[in-house]
């Protein structure tokens, strides 16, 4: 969700505001532009817990429309940088955290490294608060040069997932300029900074340099999949594991994560010849759970703390006997309380 707020939203002509309702002006906001082949943007995230800042980065993003070639870095107040390039033919990604790099074939134009493009994310976002919050126009106001429309959006209930959002969208793009975003004591603002619509690229832009010493691995050689059984993975872990009867488990691949120093493992189960979630594992890391983009639920599941998200994907997380267990949805039918049921009647298997 945060990423895509600061990407492309489509350009129309820069027409009085009074002339549309507040959701005439959200629907236009997601209409494609014959004109916009490209742009270059620079961005700043913030994202707060009470007083607390957990999270301040700085993103660039170049993205050349005509040739399906994006490249964007980003980097922490902290020092850490990640990049990613698309240049048409392959998908890089580098992260000075874990000092690796990778590359994996860029298979269509919609490809990225999150599973969804930015254009669906950022669909996705603005179609749901149409269904579920209240619209209004603030105004005009002006963020960092850019002459904006000031958009509030209110959740129609209490406690949903999504709270109060604010957008200021440039008048002359349609480019989201801001975001605010707030649920319960987490704050979420991204701000652009430098924006340039159709700039002219050179071979040079989309291409990132690799520190020396690091090395490009294809994604195939390392994190390469096998099929597995719960028996192997109780041994691997050196645990009981849990896994659902109320389902059909119809395959179980395990991960070796090199890049983590972890084995991952993937349970997916069925009903009616359909499958509904994937049951995933891994060793918990030091970290405990926290919230980090703003757009998760804290709750409690088995006793313990969890967390639930359902924004671009539909996920439940939480750790148990020393394992991070995570439910993911592949049924869109599938509600919150669903996946909490799904989780409470798991069963530890010891072979």
């Amino acid at each position: 969700m945060i990423v895509s707020f600061g990407l492309l939203l489509a350009a129309c002509s820069a027409e009085d505001i009074g002339q549309y309702s507040p959701d005439q002006v959200v629907a236009k906001a997601v209409e494609v532009s014959e004109d916009i082949n490209g742009f270059y943007v620079k961005s700043d995230l913030i994202v707060s817990k009470g007083d607390e800042k957990i999270e301040d980065s700085i993103m660039e993003q170049w993205t050349d429309k005509e040739n399906n070639r994006t490249k964007v870095i980003s980097e922490t107040a902290n020092g850490e940088i990640s990049m990613n390039l698309n240049d048409g033919e392959k998908i890089t990604h580098y992260s000075s955290l874990q000092e690796e790099a990778f590359t994996m074939d860029a298979l269509d134009s919609n490809d990225t490294l999150i599973g969804q493009s930015q254009r669906e994310e950022v669909e996705n976002a603005l179609k749901e608060i149409r269904e579920t919050h209240n619209i209004e126009v603030v105004g005009n106001e002006e963020i960092n040069g850019f002459d904006t429309y000031h958009i509030k959006a209110t959740p129609k209930e209490e406690g949903m997932l999504r709270g109060e959002e604010e957008y200021w969208i440039a008048k002359d793009n349609w480019f989201v300029i801001k975001t605010f975003s707030k649920s319960e004591d987490v704050t979420v603002e991204y701000t652009v900074t430098e924006l340039e619509v159709n700039p002219s690229f050179d071979e040079e832009t989309f291409t990132i340099d690799i520190p020396d010493g690091v090395n490009i691995e294809p994604i195939d050689d390392m994190n390469s999949s096998e099929e597995t059984t719960l028996a192997a993975l109780v041994e691997i872990y050196g645990q009981p594991v849990l896994t659902s009867e109320d389902y059909d488990l119809i395959q179980i691949d395990k991960f070796d994560m090199e890049s983590f120093d972890r084995t991952e493992a993937n349970q997916e189960f069925a009903k009616d010849d359909h499958l509904q979630f994937t049951l995933t594992s891994f060793e918990a890391p030091d970290e405990e759970l926290s919230v980090e983009l703003g757009n998760e639920k804290e709750l409690e599941v088995r006793g313990l703390k969890a967390m639930y998200m359902d924004d671009v994907i539909q996920n439940l997380v939480w750790d148990e006997e020393g394992i991070r267990y995570s439910i993911l949805s592949n049924n869109p039918e599938l509600t919150e309380a669903d996946l909490i049921e799904i989780a409470e009647n798991l069963v530890f298997v010891e072979e």
